[in-house]
């Protein structure tokens, strides 16, 4: 039977390994209305808060919190105790409480002699039980710690999850806009190999020199350089983004782009408001809770501490019946003099708890900064956004009216080079900013600890 038990655990857990794996990437692909292996944002950022390990590391935390409470609540309850001890002395002293705990001393027997007992042996059964009474709330304290440690736990927890939120929507946007550099630049050597074409004829026919067919080969080789690096950087895009989710379920072609513009840069928020929702100010405001409570827990540390405390013992020869007896009494302690050690803890705390507080405001600036800077971010990659759409569309009509005017012989090669260079600079910024706005108020939600 025990080793049937052992199997069904290890065929449970193996079970468990696997579906971990596998849930995820099956229901993506079980998604109604979704084109097959299509993958959006949002589940990637499902994927990532069931398979993150870092996550998941989080999680385990906050179990250790709840059971580091679990033992300060330990001084409530009663402590109950069993023991059981078997002796076999000569010692005159032993051996004369042995029997009279066996209730056999005969010290009227002639052959009684409390310096030579002989051999003689004890069984002994105990059953003993101790209880706190009063301690100065030193108990209730150490409890109250530990549920600031489950406070801190949480928030720290909220707070990777908000990070790692970003950190996959980030991820999600820099893979899409490495993908879109790649298609810039393969419509950029597409776009070259047709002015190139058209070169060669024209050369054929006499109507521009070699050179030009030279400078168009030239640029035609960089424009390919130009989308292996592209292609190159999509897939460490790729990699980066399945290392933030915990598991390879994204792969090329398969991110779904945003269909839609991004919203318009709104008013900025009251940022002292706004940050309150950060779980790295609520875990610092916990810290320093904490350092409170430490504080007075130093204060009544060499208070009198009266625990109660009780047994029942059984004692007897092994082939005989056990004799009982109990001892329950109250017990007080108090040191007096420590050696400073008291007043030492009780500066130590405070100047921890003053530490903290410390800490807590410089937590709240540091993330008032950290907002601000997210709110800046935003507005200039909007504004880049908008001066970045119109160079593409000048830049566009300029290369389709210099492609014109070379086909007419109205212009030279370096001029149509110029033109195409400044559409693909165009088209590369334009597709940077689109998607940098689209991560810059993903951090403004960071930010603000709302993701």
């Amino acid at each position: 039977m025990a080793n049937a038990g052992k199997m069904l655990s290890s065929t449970i857990r193996l079970f468990q390994g696997i579906s971990r794996f596998l849930l995820v990437p099956a229901m993506l692909l079980m998604m109604p209305g979704a084109p097959a292996g299509a993958t959006t944002l949002d589940d990637c950022i499902r994927a990532a808060l069931k398979m993150n390990p870092g996550l998941e590391a989080a999680a385990h935390r906050v179990d250790a919190a709840r059971a580091a409470h679990l033992q300060a609540r330990a001084p409530w309850y009663p402590h109950l105790v069993a023991s059981g001890d078997y002796t076999r002395t000569d010692n005159p002293a032993q051996a004369f409480m042995m029997k009279l705990n066996q209730e056999r001393l005969d010290m009227a027997d002639p052959g009684f002699d409390p310096t030579d007992p002989g051999s003689t042996q004890n069984m002994r059964l105990s059953l003993g039980a101790r209880y706190l009474l009063f301690d100065w709330g030193r108990s209730r304290l150490n409890e109250q710690m530990a549920k600031q440690g489950i406070e801190m736990s949480s928030q720290s927890q909220r707070a990777r999850r908000n990070e790692l939120v970003y950190e996959v929507t980030r991820g999600y946007y820099n893979a899409l806009k490495a993908d879109a550099f790649t298609r810039v630049y393969r419509e950029t050597a597409e776009s070259i190999e047709k002015s190139l074409e058209l070169a060669r004829e024209r050369f054929s026919e006499g109507a521009v020199l070699k050179t030009d067919v030279l400078n168009l080969e030239v640029q035609h080789a960089r424009a390919e350089e130009d989308l292996l690096q592209a292609e190159n950087a999509y897939r460490l895009a790729l990699a980066a983004l399945n290392t933030s989710i915990g598991a390879e379920i994204v792969g090329p072609g398969r991110l779904t782009p945003p269909r839609d513009d991004p919203p318009p840069f709104a008013a900025e928020p009251n940022a002292d408001e706004t940050v309150d929702n950060r779980p790295e100010l609520q875990a610092a405001a916990s810290l320093a809770r904490t350092k409170r409570l430490e504080t007075s827990h130093a204060r009544r540390s060499n208070l009198p501490r009266v625990t109660a405390f009780g047994s029942v013992d059984m004692d007897s020869r092994v082939s005989d019946h056990f004799e009982e007896s109990y001892t329950a009494g109250v017990k007080a302690e108090w040191a007096l003099f420590d050696g400073f050690a008291r007043s030492g803890a009780v500066s130590e705390a405070k100047a921890r708890r003053r530490e903290a507080v410390a800490e807590l405001k410089n937590t709240r600036k540091t993330l008032l900064l950290d907002l601000r800077a997210a709110q800046l971010e935003a507005a200039n990659a909007f504004h880049r956004l908008e001066v970045t759409r119109k160079a593409l569309d000048s830049a566009a009509e300029s290369l389709r009216m210099t492609r014109t005017q070379y086909e007419n012989g109205v212009v030279e090669i370096t001029a149509l080079l110029s033109a195409q260079a400044a559409k693909t600079e165009s088209s590369v910024r334009n597709r940077a900013a689109w998607y940098d706005y689209r991560i810059a108020l993903a951090n403004i939600d960071r930010a603000a600890g709302k993701q």
